[in-house]
């Protein structure tokens, strides 16, 4: 059962005592999926499953049971469990629990929403699936009903104490809660303070109260200028901490199962850059901006003795500062060594759109036919591998690994990447599927299946994301 413990009980029959159900649960993310399987089957030993047909026959309607079992309706389920998922990974929960058990269970979001509101309020069902939005929506509801526990996957969702969703996880009664991440520390200890505080109320104290006695000291150890005095508390502060957490932090990683994954072999390919994207990335280096961030540490030309970002030359003469002008073409130099045609898509804000725009009038007058290629004949320009030391290599592996008939799985932080990707896949004839944020949940899991199962799709493309 996950998030129990069982030990020897002191009896002489030698028998063994189940302790108190653990309220956190923190699991990694791993390719097999075992954190599902793991509440499933402490589900299925809470609800008294029995993995025989008995269970299926259970879950018939009551007219049903009726002629069936010749007695009396069954009773409504005593206890009932509410799963809260982000959709991206749903209906991969609910697959998994018909996978493995007999269970009632309703999926509670879109169009169905208020029918499941309606099979809930009479009870008549032992597993809730919602997501965070939806909870939000139907949170006076779901107060209306009892639950014997909330289980939270992606709990690390709840890092925020401002944020909207650790208000509404906060505000839905319920007094067990159960998380599960793989990532329950992310960018500072307030984050752990507020997932834990959602997880079990008042373990680690107020927010004020963790951070003097354990925050503090632990970040000021981890300085590089710590003393010695400052190392030790830190120490000494991690210890008691762990030590808080122990009875309510199940961890679990890869090492336990790693004798059941087949082995893994990690090779990284440098790709070098083709000759179209050197010109491209030399013309950018050629920019006036770079030009700018290149000499921004030398002395300044008016004698003063400070360096030209901090005296004449802070911004350039659009006014942008150094600093931005740095992250900016960071990002325009890492779009050109995927593809350039990634310049040609508007960015993520305003100002890197308006940046963008600046740079491609200057990169693409040197380049006039790859921006009439790309208008008028996108399979043309992106399946050509001249413009992308990535696609090239690329194109030489998938032919290998057509050949071995071997599964192949394309990731990119990127969507327009993706785009890439899938036109070349389209010109060159090959059967793909593709998961990114804008994939239907209810999609999801037929396109995991068909990759999985169907011989002639070798290829899916992956959003990081």
């Amino acid at each position: 059962t996950v998030g129990s413990r069982t030990v020897p009980s002191s009896s002489s029959s030698g028998a063994a005592r189940l302790l108190p159900l653990a309220r956190w649960i923190p699991l990694p993310r791993s390719p097999t999926r075992k954190t599902p399987a793991k509440v499933i089957s402490f589900l299925a030993a809470v609800l008294h499953k029995k993995g025989t047909r008995e269970d299926i026959e259970n879950n018939m309607p009551e007219f049903l049971l009726r002629s069936i079992k010749k007695a009396t309706p069954a009773s409504a389920p005593k206890k009932m469990f509410l799963i809260v998922a982000p959709l991206s990974v749903l209906y991969n929960w609910k697959d998994e629990l018909e996978t493995w058990g007999y269970f009632k269970v309703i999926i509670l979001h879109g169009n169905k929403k208020d029918n499941g509101l309606i099979r809930l309020k009479q009870r008549k069902c032992e597993i809730v699936l919602t997501t965070y939005e939806t909870l939000r929506l139907c949170l006076h509801e779901l107060n209306s009903l009892e639950w014997s526990a909330v289980i939270v996957d992606e709990a690390h969702r709840i890092k925020n104490p401002k944020a909207r969703v650790t208000e509404v996880m906060r505000a839905l009664k319920c007094s067990v809660h159960i998380g599960l991440t793989g990532t329950i520390l992310q960018n500072n200890m307030k984050e752990l303070w507020c997932v834990m505080d959602w997880a079990v109320p008042g373990l680690l104290g107020s927010r004020s109260y963790f951070k003097k006695q354990f925050s503090d000291p632990v970040e000021h150890g981890q300085r590089h200028t710590a003393t010695k005095r400052e190392l030790a508390t830190g120490r000494k502060a991690m210890r008691r901490l762990a030590e808080k957490m122990s009875g309510w932090f199940l961890r679990r990683t890869k090492t336990l199962i790693k004798d059941q994954l087949p082995k893994k072999e990690d090779r990284m390919v440098y790709c070098s850059l083709t000759e179209f994207q050197k010109a491209v990335y030399q013309t950018v280096l050629d920019t006036e901006d770079v030009t700018v961030v290149l000499e921004s540490s030398q002395p300044c030309t008016c004698g003063s003795g400070r360096k030209r970002r901090s005296c004449c030359h802070k911004t350039n003469s659009y006014g942008e500062t150094v600093k931005s002008l740095c992250l900016s073409y960071l990002t325009v130099l890492r779009k050109i060594a995927n593809h350039v045609a990634l310049l040609q898509v508007a960015g993520t804000s305003k100002n890197q759109e308006t940046l963008t725009k600046r740079i491609c009038d200057q990169v693409f007058s040197r380049f006039p036919d790859f921006v009439q290629k790309s208008k008028d004949a996108a399979f043309e320009t992106l399946s050509d591998p001249k413009y992308s030391g990535k696609m090239k290599v690329l194109q030489q592996l998938l032919n290998h690994f057509r050949k071995t008939r071997d599964k192949v799985l394309l990731f990119s932080f990127s969507t327009k990447l993706l785009d890439v990707l899938q036109q070349y896949c389209m010109a060159s004839g090959l059967d793909y599927r593709r998961l990114d944020g804008s994939t239907k949940s209810e999609d999801r899991l037929k396109i995991v299946k068909e990759f999985n199962n169907t011989q002639d799709v070798n290829i899916c493309l992956v959003s990081t994301m």
